[in-house]
């Protein structure tokens, strides 16, 4: 008898062993297939997952009261100032220093004195220090100079108005054709490139090589960047780009896009709508990047130009 996939067959034989009396069958229940979810569904889910960062989360974005950026050897103190809600900043000056919390930055580590206590932390990845119900410290590493990291410091205040009054951010509305599938033509060395940033300095970004497409019928090679020069490193590839609204209805820094790799694919797919804007266009407290390569379509997909900009 030829085996049967997915059948349970249960055979009562005579005891003398001849032929079968009887055959019972049981057929197994097919898997079940989780339903797919659609790609504006999955649109949406980022949407709602890009607002809660700007607010909601515990270090939201617009929970930040005040930053700073050391570099090797320098200290800040934190200080409190009475306003419409209680609010925190930083001071580089030692004399008008407060007895309370400091953070000093000696490469590669980050040394907080608080409490009369100072705790020394290896900079691997974001730490925090909580200063009081609601009130937190968050540092981590930032480039200062192209290549070179310091600490940026922030205070994030769970009362800060700025975040509870957030309306919420401002999309085009989903375009399928804003979707593209790209190849990736690898750059034949990662070459370095410094972008000058919101705050007039320059950041130093490695370009890998270029995504080649058509968007609206228009040939694109976009280049795209990593924060390393070693490709088996890579895991996120970003482009920082212009387009045709950009400072009508676009931000006017031009905006970002992200897409997670392993290495350096051949091939990539860019959702054109998930482009964002960069933390500087609602935030004072962030270095970004700004945009110099321009995409020649005048894409309504993604986030539009924040208000007041």
């Amino acid at each position: 008898m030829k085996p049967i996939q997915g059948i349970l067959l249960t055979v009562a034989l005579w005891i003398t062993g001849c032929a079968p009396m009887e055959e019972t069958v049981a057929v197994a229940e097919p898997p079940s297939v989780a339903p797919s979810t659609s790609p504006v569904a999955e649109w949406e889910t980022w949407r709602a997952e890009e607002n809660a960062a700007w607010s909601t989360k515990e270090f939201a974005i617009l929970k930040i009261d005040d930053a700073v950026y050391l570099s090797d050897g320098q200290s800040a103190w934190l200080t409190t100032k009475k306003q419409k809600a209680l609010q925190y900043a930083w001071t580089l000056d030692a004399l008008s220093a407060p007895s309370g919390l400091r953070v000093t930055y000696h490469a590669p580590k980050a040394e907080v004195l608080y409490n009369g206590k100072t705790e020394s932390f290896s900079m691997e990845e974001t730490r925090a220090v909580s200063v009081s119900s609601g009130i937190d410290v968050r540092f981590q590493l930032a480039q200062v100079t192209p290549g070179v990291n310091g600490l940026r410091v922030m205070v994030y205040n769970q009362a800060n108005p700025v975040a509870r009054n957030f309306k919420g951010l401002d999309h085009f509305a989903y375009n399928p054709n804003a979707v593209a599938a790209a190849t990736f033509e690898r750059a034949a060395k990662p070459e370095g490139v410094d972008f000058q940033t919101s705050r007039g300095w320059y950041k130093r970004f490695y370009r890998m090589g270029e995504a080649v497409f058509t968007l609206e019928g228009k040939p694109v090679r976009l280049p795209m960047y990593a924060d390393t020069a070693e490709p088996a490193k890579v895991t996120s590839l970003s482009a920082f780009f212009l387009d045709d609204l950009t400072g009508k209805e676009t931000y006017g820094v031009g905006r970002y896009i992200d897409i997670d790799v392993k290495g350096l694919p051949q091939r990539l797919t860019i959702d054109f709508n998930r482009a964002y804007n960069p933390n500087c266009a609602r935030s004072p407290h962030y270095n970004c990047p700004v945009a110099t390569d321009k995409i020649p379509v005048a894409l309504r997909a993604g986030e539009k130009k924040p208000p007041k900009h």
